[in-house]
């Protein structure tokens, strides 16, 4: 996507972010946030310092940003806050209960025609040498497009990170290459966010991959749709009920989402994210879910009431 035709979303996701902060102060609500290393530079120069001495060479140029480094980025946030966000990202280290993840240095996309382990490595290394020179150090990861392999998550292990968000055990969600995310596979998820149509078994709690604790994914959470305001209720209805379910199983409820997805009906989503983290405290107050972090998902005793990450 282009600076023109979601630049919008993106300075709206700027501003939701402190709401969504907030939101999860008011309620106790720990979160992760998968974080691409570039964001942690302050500077173009400081970005280009730590770019990975082997790079993808992804068959479909596009996928790299390599090229809109050198050649489209500012010099830093507040000349370009399109492609820089550290004053955001200290502000969530900031918020107690929030974990700082990776979500690779660059964007990587572990199942793209022309990327290596090599490559991934390089990568990893990286996000971890950037993160370390901003006081963290990365534990858990969630792949770009939610592409990944067992070598893949190895890597990960011996780069330090031992949490991952892993997909639903379903046809539909398996992790895969873009181009086979077909229409159909795509009707299916939107289909399935209102309605159970695919069947998998993610409430489920965490599994070693390869010394890795793969904290699978339960829901992505739909931005509101103000041009279908009925598909944003029933879709908030369904995230809701598992979330009981998972409650009273004491299983985990994952739910994951952009910040950006924010960027548009940015009042409408966050009222609809109160509404979930609401359902979270009495499910709490009830039934004892506790809120966790991927990285303590992945190795806390969890709790009776399940967990909500």
């Amino acid at each position: 996507m282009s600076t023109k035709s979601y630049g919008d979303a993106v300075l709206g996701g700027r501003e939701a972010i402190p709401e969504m902060l907030k939101l999860f102060s008011r309620y106790g609500v720990r979160a992760t946030w998968a974080t691409v290393g570039l964001l942690f530079a302050r500077t173009r120069k400081e970005m280009l310092g730590y770019i990975p001495d082997v790079l993808p060479q992804y068959s479909n140029t596009s996928l790299s940003n390599y090229k809109a480094i050198r050649d489209e980025i500012g010099e830093n946030e507040k000349e370009d806050p399109y492609h820089f966000g550290r004053s955001l990202l200290d502000l969530v280290a900031e918020t107690p209960g929030q974990e700082i993840a990776t979500h690779t240095f660059a964007h990587y996309y572990c199942l793209e025609d022309g990327q290596t382990l090599d490559a991934f490595r390089a990568d990893i290394q990286s996000a971890q040498a950037i993160a370390k020179s901003a006081g963290h150090h990365l534990r858990s990861i969630v792949f770009p497009r939610n592409q990944y392999s067992t070598s893949h998550v190895g890597i990960c292990v011996e780069e330090g990170i031992t949490a991952f968000r892993g997909q639903p055990d379903a046809f539909a969600y398996r992790s895969m290459a873009n181009r086979k995310v077909t229409p159909i596979v795509r009707g299916l998820r939107l289909l399935d966010s209102i309605i159970p149509v695919v069947s998998r078994k993610d409430l489920v709690k965490p599994e070693y991959c390869v010394g890795a604790r793969d904290v699978r994914a339960s829901r992505f959470l739909r931005p509101y749709r103000s041009s279908w305001p009925a598909y944003s209720r029933l879709h908030l209805n369904r995230v809701r009920s598992e979330m009981r379910v998972a409650a009273k199983q004491g299983q985990q409820y994952h739910l994951w989402w952009h910040p950006h997805n924010f960027g548009r009906n940015t009042r409408e989503s966050l009222v609809q994210l109160e509404s979930i983290l609401a359902e979270y405290a009495r499910l709490n107050t009830s039934l004892g879910m506790e809120s966790v972090t991927m990285l303590q998902a992945a190795h806390e005793r969890p709790s009776a009431g399940g967990e909500f990450c």
